[in-house]
Order: C-alpha cells, then sequence, then structure tokens
C-alpha cells in the first residue's frame, strides 16, 4: 500500500512538474506570437540600408507588396516610404518602453518555475534556459539580428 501512495505521489509531482513545464512553454509560444506581431514593427536590420525608407515597418517585402497591389506612383512611393519610417520610429519608441517590462515577466515567470522544481531539475531547466536565451533576446530585440 505504500508503495502505491508514493508512486501516486511520484505520480503527482511529475504531472505537476509536467503542468508548469507545458504553461511556460505555452508562455514562450505566446510570447513568439506577440514577438512576430510587433517585428512588423520593427527595421529589417542589414535590409534597410539596401532598401532606404521602406526597410521599415515590415520590411522591403510590404512597401514593395503594396506598390504592386496598388499601382503607386514614384511620388506616392515615397510618401510611403515616409510614412513607413515615421511609423517605424513611433512604434520603436514604444516598443523600448515595454520591451524592459516584458523581460523583466519572462525573469520572474522564470524564477517562480525554478522554485518549484527540485536541484536536479533546476539545473536542467538553467540548461534549457541558457540553451534558450538566444532565441529570447532575438524575439525581445536585444540580440542580433
Amino acid at each position: 500500500m505504500r508503495a502505491v501512495l508514493a508512486m501516486f505521489a511520484a505520480m503527482r509531482r511529475s504531472s505537476a512538474v509536467a503542468g508548469v513545464v507545458a504553461l511556460f512553454l505555452v508562455g514562450v509560444a505566446v510570447g513568439a506570437l506577440g514577438a512576430n506581431l510587433v517585428s512588423w514593427h520593427r527595421p529589417w536590420r542589414g535590409m534597410a540600408a539596401l532598401h532606404g525608407a521602406a526597410g521599415h515597418l515590415g520590411g522591403p517585402r510590404m512597401a514593395e507588396e503594396l506598390q504592386r497591389r496598388l499601382d503607386l506612383s514614384a511620388d506616392q512611393r515615397r510618401q510611403l516610404d515616409a510614412i513607413l519610417a515615421d511609423t517605424h520610429r513611433e512604434t520603436q519608441t514604444i516598443w523600448q518602453e515595454v520591451r524592459p517590462r516584458i523581460r523583466e515577466v519572462i525573469e520572474r515567470g522564470q524564477n517562480r518555475i525554478a522554485t518549484i522544481l527540485t536541484p536536479g531539475q533546476r539545473q536542467e531547466f538553467e540548461a534549457y534556459r541558457k540553451e534558450h536565451a538566444a532565441r529570447l533576446r532575438l524575439l525581445l530585440g536585444t540580440g542580433p539580428h
């Protein structure tokens, strides 16, 4: 009987850890989706120099697609590029304000996860965090693009 109870207790612990890890992964996925949406308002670094102001707000592809679909005149294209550049500057200002708060929330959540883990699990979780740190920096716009 004790063995059965111990087995159920172990299953509950592993289920709880699996649930927390699953919740964390859902949070990462939601964060990635949000970062992807925000990326429409970030420069396409490296490519912006090649495409002028069209390198903003979705990259040169957005300006090129609008050019193709709307058959813009040269004057309209210049105005579009200026609008995209202005919009980029404004959204970058907002993103600069929000980015530290997002980073803080993610770190706080990761630290909370670490507190519920055993020492062995915590060590593996830290390895996981390090493996995914570069992706997080990319999503938050704090690393190389």
